[in-house]
């Protein structure tokens, strides 16, 4: 879902990106030097065999610079992108520790861990999904959150074989930007046939019942599947075509955070997971930059995910797996969300409701949000 592997390599000529963002904004094309790669030690325009953890320190933080620039309009880079997720990770970090106290819980890893033994059974676990995203679709009707389109509709089912080793929790898959139909797909990703009972353990853990409808929110309504639906129906083929990750994964982040202010997701437990899912978020900042840029090895970023967010062990090397192959993807999470709720605010301060604010947001395409925002006229 609105995966990139994209970057400028040494010999490549640059574009500015505030020159790009002058004629974006004006209607003209943006001038570019061809398609963005990455760096290789064979020259511009080929990729090294070994990808991404083969580039030097140094061409690393050059090409996660050119791209939060270039692609994203951002004025980060790696350094101050790291720094960024730290702090986040820090502040939700103590925001969780104080949700568990509420539950009477010394410190948040114990509490966790009492709520993951409370999960549906493997042979219900499709059917509570699809439940959730069934009564989140009503509370977003109900409130008038956002305009549900005609006719789209969301199939809730297992993961495919092809998908598991890359997606250790669940996924949504939208329809294509030019296909007719409008219908989406919720995968739920079971244990595997020969997995022993230790690992099928595990993986059930990581369906804690309290947190079904913060996925089902994020995922479906009005997470990812009512976004990218809107935004498939612009008539403007370019913005059907344009995918910011910003956008679209920092609108499933942004959605958790709407759903509790509006009591939607307001018990303790979830609320306690809620906050356990945005540090996992926080912390893929830090394990993101460091895979790209070099400076962290594939071993130690599944440690790192282990002992600081505390995910199971088979899921976070499914988790780092899928890092190395989408970099910078990671990150767009808790920047888009961020983008988002500052977006929300200067909308709030121009006497915008809450469901202008949505359909103006939904109805102008996956933007990056620095676009979204002269769009909106904010």
């Amino acid at each position: 879902m609105g995966r990139h592997r994209a970057s400028l390599g040494s010999g490549c000529g640059e574009v500015p990106a505030r020159r790009n963002r002058r004629a974006i904004a004006a209607g003209e094309p943006a001038r570019t030097c061809g398609r963005a790669r990455l760096p290789s030690s064979r020259g511009c325009g080929r990729r090294g065999p070994r990808g991404i953890r083969g580039l030097a320190r140094n061409e690393g933080h050059d090409a996660v610079d050119a791209w939060l620039e270039e692609r994203e309009l951002l004025d980060h880079d790696a350094a101050s992108l790291r720094a960024w997720g730290e702090e986040f990770y820090r502040e939700t970090a103590a925001m969780l520790s104080s949700a568990a106290s509420e539950l009477g819980h010394d410190n948040w890893h114990a509490a966790i861990e009492e709520l993951r033994q409370d999960h549906p059974p493997e042979d219900a676990l499709v059917d509570t999904y699809r439940a959730e995203m069934e009564r989140s679709r009503a509370a977003v009707a109900t409130a008038g959150l956002a305009t549900i389109p005609y006719g789209e509709d969301l199939v809730v089912e297992a993961m495919p074989e092809f998908q598991r080793p890359t997606y250790p929790y669940a996924a949504y898959v939208a329809a294509g930007p030019f296909e007719s139909s409008r219908r989406g797909r919720f995968w739920v990703t079971l244990p595997e046939a020969d997995d022993d009972e230790n690992t099928r353990r595990e993986r059930l853990e990581g369906h804690p019942r309290p947190g079904i409808a913060v996925i089902a929110c994020h995922e479906g309504y009005p997470g990812h599947h009512l976004q990218l639906t809107v935004a498939a129906d612009q008539p403007s083929l370019a913005r059907k075509a344009i995918r910011s990750n910003l956008m679209v994964e920092g609108w499933g982040l942004y959605v958790e955070e709407l759903m509790t202010e509006l009591g939607y997701l307001d018990s303790p437990q979830t609320r306690l997971l809620r906050l356990k899912d945005l540090l996992w978020r926080a912390a893929r900042v830090a394990v993101d930059v460091g895979l790209a840029t070099g400076e962290m090895g594939f071993d130690d970023a599944v440690r790192f995910m282990v002992e600081r967010p505390r995910l199971e062990p088979p899921n976070a090397i499914a988790e780092v797996r899928r890092y190395t192959l989408t970099p910078l993807q990671p990150s767009s999470y808790a920047l888009g969300r961020a983008a988002i709720l500052a977006l929300r605010d200067k909308a709030r301060a121009a006497g915008w409701g809450m469901r202008l604010f949505h359909d103006r947001v939904l109805g102008a395409g996956s933007l990056p949000p620095k676009l979204l925002e002269q769009d909106l006229g904010l």
